[in-house]
């Protein structure tokens, strides 16, 4: 930046000179038109073609995608993000790979920029431009004129494309890629991409077996952010909010989906500053924003108070992964303290349940540390064992536990949620056990104990004692 302005100064100077020397008018043009700055081009190669995805709860799904690789079966879900600066030349060269899974009917595909000013020739629609065969390529072209939030889709029979999976977010910064939503807009720390979805397995199964559907029966089972479902946004640093109180968080929400999404913001306000890739006149303050097929959102967002604080939908079904919540359109915002200090004062006086609420990510800390049922009812067995097991976001890490008579089991939160573990018959309750926190109870009866957590009650287990 430094050379460029040198240059510009040295320039600029000699320009002078020439006209003090007596030079016309017509060379100082000539050399103003020298210095004109050529744009930045920006190039990238997508491949389409197919491959799988793993959703939240284990099971595979077969999927249509754009990828960074010149490899068949290495579709991306959803395609990769693209970002370019705005007065960059954009250069995006499709090559049409063809599936790489037997059987597959090789089809013709498209890139569809959506939102962004492009002409015929670069719109990607196949009524109006040829499409990209299989084992063909084309290279799109158009100015980024406007810094927003875009995203991009094949248009070739649209309606079963795009749920297959071929769709990626483009985002146009301000110019030189500085942190202002606009250029000229309002400035921010950091910025997250939201790109929001919703997946039926049944049209995915359909295509893989090559069978016919209903594309007007579409019940989705499955709701991503950026291809993940809860528990497994949290695992995701795209989808996980990462912030320090006092810090201006630009989140960009995209729905490249069928449905409309109302997406809310635990513990905060925040700011609708553009919509669909242009500022709004006025920011809106929300704390909640929907989100119809195709809409995009900038959000900005302040934060004032340290803690965890979800981010969800209030579409409640979407916050489902086959019909068991919590899953879905779900993740959470994790906000540490200034440096040094918290709500309550020095960080490093924060003790139990303060420093839980205010310690996000591995820093959680369970008040109190493990605790255990009353030593009163530990059995006497020298042969006596202990059996450790491990509770999720969803589930525990072993379902039906066989021990013996005066064997203890420890369970340990390995989840960010508070869980219990309670017997259905009364016999024991842990209480509130925190993050990273674990509670012991020891059997001295035979029999089937079935619990279950409280707060979520999809984490169920049974210990049986023999």
């Amino acid at each position: 930046m430094r050379t460029n302005t040198a240059k510009a100064w040295a320039i600029l100077l000699s320009l002078l000179l020439l006209l003090a020397a007596g030079f016309s008018m017509n060379a100082v043009s000539s050399g103003l038109k020298a210095f004109a700055v050529t744009p930045v081009v920006k190039k990238f190669h997508l491949y389409a073609t197919d491959g799988y995805m793993t959703l939240a709860d284990g099971k595979k799904a077969y999927i249509w995608g754009y990828s960074l690789s010149n490899v068949k079966g290495t579709a991306a879900y959803p395609a990769p993000t693209l970002t370019v600066n705005e007065g960059d030349l954009v250069e995006v060269t499709l090559t049409n790979l063809g599936p790489g899974k037997e059987g597959i009917q090789p089809l013709a595909h498209t890139i569809h920029f959506h939102g962004l000013d492009t002409d015929q020739q670069n719109d990607g629609v196949p009524d109006t431009h040829p499409p990209v065969q299989p084992g063909s390529s084309f290279t799109y072209k158009f100015t980024a004129k406007h810094a927003g939030t875009y995203f991009y889709h094949c248009h070739v029979d649209t309606v079963e494309h795009l749920q297959m999976g071929m769709h990626g977010a483009f985002i146009v910064k301000a110019k030189n890629g500085i942190k202002q939503a606009w250029t000229g807009g309002p400035v921010y720390d950091k910025e997250y991409v939201m790109l929001l979805n919703e997946f039926d397995p049944v049209w995915h199964a359909a295509v893989e077996e090559g069978k016919t559907y209903d594309r007007t029966d579409f019940h989705p089972r499955y709701w991503t952010i950026n291809g993940k479902s809860f528990p497994d946004t949290l695992n995701d640093p795209t989808t996980m909010v990462h912030a320090t109180v006092g810090q201006r968080v630009l989140i960009r929400l995209i729905n490249s989906g069928y449905e409309e999404h109302s997406i809310h913001l635990h513990g905060v306000h925040f700011q609708i500053i553009a919509s669909d890739g242009r500022p709004l006149p006025a920011p809106i303050e929300k704390d909640t924003v929907s989100l119809g097929p195709a809409e995009r959102y900038d959000i900005l967002v302040v934060f004032d108070q340290s803690g965890e604080f979800p981010l969800h939908s209030h579409n409640i079904v979407d916050n489902t992964n086959d019909g068991v919540y919590p899953g879905g359109l779900h993740t959470m915002m994790c906000v540490d303290p200034k440096s040094g200090t918290s709500s309550g004062g020095h960080a490093e006086h924060m003790t139990g349940a303060a420093a839980a609420e205010s310690h996000c990510g591995n820093e959680s800390i369970e008040p109190g540390g493990t605790t255990s049922n009353s030593a009163a009812n530990t059995a006497n067995n020298t042969n006596a064992a202990s059996v450790s097991v491990n509770i999720g976001a969803l589930s525990v890490s072993v379902k039906e536990l066989h021990v013996k008579v005066g064997d203890t089991v420890t369970w340990t939160n390995a989840d960010r949620q508070v869980h219990t573990i309670t017997s259905d018959d009364g016999l024991f309750n842990s209480g509130n056990i925190f993050p990273k926190g674990a509670w012991s109870y020891t059997f001295t009866k035979e029999g089937t104990y079935s619990y279950a957590c409280t707060i979520h009650a999809t984490i169920k287990g049974t210990v049986v004692v023999e």
